[in-house]
């Protein structure tokens, strides 16, 4: 796999502790919290609103716990212009924590040297017109021995927001009625998908959608399950979003059998996306398409490649649970050691929803959400989240060899 190449560069706060410093008096924060911002929120419209997804990585400097207790997103330095704010579970359920247990009593408490993950989905209704740029300001209680507790607030420097508009593509498959599983949501598991990536965190994955197709009756596969060409999805061609240029691929992983939790072969950084193909599409921007049938290539790197043009074949390798197309739009060559970016489609028709993956899975298919491929016009579409296809498994925590 390739590396990173361009990437906005983050923003990153040092907090100093200055034991003489009066908050009453000034604006600046003696917190020992370093807070960063990795990759610029760039905004993406649908379902009729304006969203920015992007992450504020906290680290606590002290040597003692610092609790979280509130958040308020902020338009610029319009203290009235209040975007977002979150208290108690709304904080809870928006926090990663790197490196502690699953079962933490309180995520909103950060040890001493531990980071914390607020990932956040900041939504403008209607046609609200977008900041230049996001301040934020955090509310810490500190661990103080023998002392009452106290809140302390911190305003940081403000946030660009990205400039660059979404990239309009073709879609990857042919036409038909697709469903968008672990679409762009914050509660998703490609969302949540931080892998470290030569010493540095990554959500290559923010906005990746998962692509299954729904055959009569609305169902996912016939007869067999445990088959993997009894799925719909089974072997149609992927195409090309873009006219572009192959910068890699990976071919020769086997298959899985769907349905199971058992893979083919051990799930690394380099296994992850079973047999895949990389796209640089310019502007900086690249396409990842994973979880191909081993030999479907139809393209090796260097190729120049057409909007439409077959890449390979829909399958089940790597870290998969059934036949799938893994898509993703992303700001380096390394498909999971960059930043994901949003996307829109050309054209799409939205047919319904599914209230369940789990029972679509075990043919009771309930309402559906599918997208079905239409002519040529743009249109924009949100896809939402279901439940996983692509369960999170321990990596490296550094790149391939």
């Amino acid at each position: 796999m390739g590396r990173s190449l361009k990437r906005c560069g983050p923003l990153a706060i040092v907090v100093a502790l200055s034991a003489q410093s009066n908050l009453a008096q000034s604006s600046e924060s003696g917190l020992p919290v370093e807070v960063a911002v990795p990759s610029a929120p760039i905004a993406v419209r649908g379902a009729g609103a304006s969203h920015l997804f992007y992450e504020l990585h906290l680290t606590n400097f002290r040597n003692a716990p610092i609790e979280l207790t509130r958040v308020v997103v902020l338009a610029g330095d319009d203290t009235s212009a209040v975007l977002a704010s979150y208290a108690g579970e709304d904080i809870t359920s928006r926090l990663l924590r790197p490196g502690t247990s699953p079962t933490l009593p309180d995520k909103q408490v950060i040890a001493g040297g531990m980071r914390a993950i607020l990932m956040l989905q900041v939504t403008l209704p209607g046609n609200r017109p977008l900041p230049m740029q996001l301040s934020h300001r955090l509310t810490f209680s500190p661990t103080i021995p023998n002392a009452a507790p106290v809140e302390e607030t911190m305003n940081l420097p403000r946030v660009s927001v990205g400039g660059q508009r979404p990239l309009v593509i073709e879609p990857p498959l042919r036409g038909g009625d697709w469903l968008a599983a672990n679409g762009p949501s914050n509660t998703s598991v490609h969302r949540r998908a931080l892998l470290i990536v030569d010493g540095v965190p990554r959500i290559a994955q923010r906005l990746a959608i998962d692509w299954l197709k729904l055959g009569p009756g609305g169902r996912l596969a016939h007869d067999d399950r445990s088959r993997n060409e009894n799925w719909f999805a089974y072997g149609e061609e992927v195409l090309s979003i873009a006219d572009g240029t192959v910068i890699a691929t990976k071919d020769g992983i086997p298959e899985n059998v769907p349905m199971t939790d058992k893979r083919a072969v051990p799930i690394t950084l380099d296994t992850l996306g079973g047999n895949l193909v990389v796209l640089y599409i310019g502007n900086g921007r690249y396409a990842t398409y994973a979880h191909l049938i081993p030999k479907s290539l139809r393209v090796s790197a260097g190729a120049k490649v057409r909007r439409g043009q077959v890449l390979g074949l829909l399958g089940n390798s790597g870290n998969s649970d059934a036949p799938h197309l893994h898509f993703h739009i992303h700001d380096g060559p390394s498909p999971f050691g960059s930043e994901g970016v949003p996307f829109i489609f050309e054209s799409m028709q939205f047919r319904g929803s599914v209230a369940s993956l789990d029972k679509l899975i075990a043919d009771s298919p309930g309402s559906r959400r599918v997208a079905r491929w239409c002519g040529r016009g743009r249109s924009r579409w949100r896809t939402r989240s279901f439940d996983s296809l692509e369960r999170p498994r321990p990596v490296p925590r550094t790149g391939p060899t």
